[in-house]
């Protein structure tokens, strides 16, 4: 309720729209039963804000941290609700942003739930609101867990939206497009052979197709379309929400892929290579998704391990190291590109015709016995610590830590399920390279070196090699040696 002294009250009206539809109330409506709390009081309403589709179960992507800085600048003092449940559907954290409020020198006010808050009773009346709030969420949560529950179980994704390279009917449910399927599946096709996601979009949309929302398509877009593995048959969950928005969307956030009940466009072996391309390109420096050298982010010097660069210059140019050019801190080498292009050339040749072997052996047997077990270790590694994570919030919503310390904990944990991630990734890498036919990749690359592109022999390459070491010469002259680290590991050779 308002003050009862002369203190002018100025208000911000804040209205809350949540993505469930069962609390879809209009923000007209809630912004007239302010607009008449504040005539009836005496209170100047200044500013609204309106968060539109957030649910009320989380302050991070809401507005509340703006209202706060309101009050501490003193452009208002009040914040006025519909009711207590568009403040929040999470107790704990409704009455932690509330105690930021009052101790920034403002109050909330619901102004159709009017508590005198000042009070003990008014404080519990509001509690229990809050409460009430909460209980409604978890309970629409629940209903839609079983729902989404029940739907997995028959194979179904979570909604009976449109999806490209199919059609739907209530009865049949999802039917493979004959029209479209061939289209989708030479995206994928292409996307691996190494086009950009940007240039398949391109073409899509002068062929005139469009998103399922009739907008033109673009690399992101079209992007998270593939990623989705529907036209793999599959249907993808995530065993935990994200930490933010802006990441759950990557392909890397879902680590469950069920079995669907519709018909597979793709074969598994073209949705595990685009996966993996896509899981790459996450780690990726964007300008290295469309390479402009065929050598691009695979040249190093051997003396610091730095990424070298290609400059341009007579007789095409020199790669340098990087290191050297911004500080140097490192003696450094370069090379002349044409050199360089032209050794790595001739191995992709020799090796074409032949002249190395990389069958199988007794160490690559090794090799692929010691990849499994790493994949397993780090598999078991990112279980506990996601089940660490989990026994932290446990604790936390129950009150038996305090949130500075939980904050302090969960970030620990977060860098460790990070890096036991990342090393996930790169043991399920290496367990899938020491069955790769590298001899018929060497084949196709000899073949195609003269008519590919620098990005399409670079793709090609990046199948290769590991990377490209520059060891820099002494004496006079200081010519430089060139060593290639191949994929399938031993000691690196040298090319030049």
């Amino acid at each position: 309720m308002p003050p009862q002294n002369n203190a002018t009250v100025v208000a911000i009206g804040y209205t809350r729209v949540s993505t469930k539809r069962e609390e879809m109330i209009s923000p007209e409506l809630q912004a007239h039963e302010q607009d008449t709390y504040a005539a009836r009081h005496g209170i100047r309403i200044v500013e609204r804000v309106e968060d539109i589709d957030l649910s009320g179960r989380d302050f991070a992507r809401r507005s509340v941290d703006y209202i706060v800085k309101g009050i501490k600048e003193g452009r208002w003092n009040t914040v006025l609700l519909w009711k207590w449940s568009r403040w929040g559907r999470n107790l704990l954290q409704s009455r932690l942003y509330l105690a930021e409020v009052e101790q920034a020198g403002g109050q909330v006010i619901a102004v159709t739930e009017d508590f005198d808050t000042t009070t003990s009773v008014g404080k519990f009346s509001r509690d229990q609101m809050l409460a009430i709030a909460e209980l409604q969420s978890n309970q629409i949560a629940e209903s839609w867990k079983e729902a989404h529950a029940r739907r997995r179980r028959m194979g179904l994704p979570h909604t009976s939206n449109p999806r490209f390279g199919y059609t739907y009917s209530k009865d049949h449910g999802y039917q493979v497009d004959e029209r479209d399927a061939a289209l989708l599946k030479s995206l994928y096709e292409r996307f691996v052979a190494g086009e950009p996601m940007r240039q398949l979009a391109l073409d899509l949309n002068s062929s005139g197709y469009r998103t399922t929302r009739g907008n033109p398509h673009t690399g992101v877009s079209l992007g998270r379309m593939l990623d989705n593995g529907f036209a793999a048959g599959l249907i993808r969950e995530r065993s935990e929400a994200p930490e933010a928005e802006s990441t759950g969307k990557r392909i890397s956030q879902y680590d469950i892929w069920r079995k669907g009940a519709h018909e597979a466009i793709i074969s598994t072996e073209l949705w595990e290579g685009y996966r993996d391309k896509r899981l790459a390109n996450e780690h990726t420096a964007p300008r290295l998704r469309v390479a402009v050298h065929s050598l691009s982010g695979l040249v190093f010097c051997s003396q610091c391990l730095t990424r070298m660069s290609a400059t341009k210059g007579g007789s095409g140019g020199t790669w340098r190291c990087r290191r050297m050019q911004e500080s140097g801190a490192c003696v450094g080498a370069s090379i002349g590109y044409n050199r360089l292009q032209n050794a790595v050339r001739a191995w992709v040749m020799k090796n074409a015709q032949g002249g190395e072997s990389v069958e199988a052996d007794a160490r690559r047997v090794l090799i692929a016995q010691e990849a499994t077990l790493d994949v397993e270790a780090c598999q078991r590694e990112v279980t506990r610590l996601k089940n660490k994570r989990k026994r932290l919030l446990d604790i936390y919503t129950d009150g038996g830590a305090d949130e500075e310390d939980y904050k302090e904990k969960k970030a620990e944990i977060d860098a460790e399920l990070e890096s036991a991630d990342s090393a996930l990734r790169e043991a399920k890498a290496a367990a899938r390279e020491v069955g790769t036919d590298y001899r018929q990749i060497f084949t196709t690359l000899a073949d195609l070196w003269d008519a590919a592109t620098p990005h399409e022999t670079r793709e090609l390459l990046s199948k290769l090699i590991e990377r490209i070491e520059i060891e820099r010469g002494s004496g006079k002259p200081k010519r430089c040696t060139v060593f290639v680290q191949p994929r399938w590991g031993g000691e690196r050779v040298r090319v030049a």
